[in-house]
């Protein structure tokens, strides 16, 4: 059963769906289609039990703090690894001179912001740190 093919009836069971949904999504490929098979049967076979509303809510908000934690350990160390190549800088880069804009505007008027400051320098500081580590792992090839 694939993921577009599960289409659950109860209320509860599509709750825990999208919670599965949500707290994968930031977690490797293979360790996300792993956990959700596995999230996916078990919700199939609660549904097809008879299983009430209530238990399958109930045994959801049980393991949402073991849900987390297993994202975040196979999220973290992707996401460290991630900050390694000078793509993350490059995305975040145009992001502080709009953040830059939208603080200004609230402040329009009164004593500069610490926000407008990194608004500024932001955007370059980035670019700068992605080239930085571009040429760092350019070296060490």
């Amino acid at each position: 059963m694939t993921t577009a093919t599960f289409r659950p009836a109860q209320r509860s069971v599509r709750w825990a769906w999208w919670w599965c949904l949500a707290y994968t999504s930031l977690t490797p490929g293979v360790a996300r289609h792993r956990r959700r098979d596995e999230i996916r049967s078990h919700l199939w076979e609660s549904e097809y039990a008879g299983l009430p509303a209530a238990a399958v809510a109930y045994a959801a908000l049980r393991g949402v703090v073991h849900d987390l934690s297993w994202a975040a350990a196979r999220g973290v160390p992707a996401l460290g690894r991630s900050f390694g190549t000078p793509t993350p800088y490059v995305v975040l880069a145009p992001l502080f001179p709009i953040q830059g804009w939208v603080v200004s505007a609230f402040f329009i008027g009164r004593t500069a912001h610490i926000g407008e400051q990194l608004g500024r320098v932001g955007g370059g500081s980035m670019l700068l740190v992605a080239s930085i580590v571009w040429m760092v792992r350019r070296t060490f090839r």
